[in-house]
């Protein structure tokens, strides 16, 4: 018999709400990552991506967070087991990042139960 090991993986969620009203959802992505900073990676560049659009003050925040300590503290949560994110407001509308730690089960197809046809009868 063939046992499923888990392996760490990392649940990277990006939320935009149309407002700061959190029930307002403009747009999500999701991505699992199987390294903290693989997921890490994915929020700065999409910060980077918005960084000229902002204000000075949420600039410098942003870039603060991407190219300074606030990165380097997220990957190290992550590897502790710990999630973490980073949110900011751009032209209106909020963004949050969050990425949270699992422990996916990669099962490979010979240790899964055959599924019946519909040939077989009653039981």
């Amino acid at each position: 018999m063939r046992v499923a090991h888990p392996t760490r993986a990392f649940w990277y969620e990006r939320i935009t709400y149309r407002t700061m009203d959190a029930d307002d959802v403009a747009d999500v992505a999701r991505y699992a990552a199987t390294a903290p900073a693989e997921a890490i990676r994915r929020i700065r560049a999409d910060v980077r991506e918005l960084a000229h659009a902002l204000p000075p003050i949420e600039r410098h925040r942003a870039l603060s967070w991407v190219d300074g300590g606030g990165c380097v503290g997220a990957i190290g949560a992550l590897h502790r087991g710990e999630p973490c994110g980073f949110s900011l407001s751009h032209r209106g509308r909020w963004i949050e990042w969050s990425v949270r730690p699992y422990l996916e089960f990669r099962v490979d197809g010979g240790a899964l139960i055959p599924v019946l046809g519909s040939t077989c009868g009653p039981y």
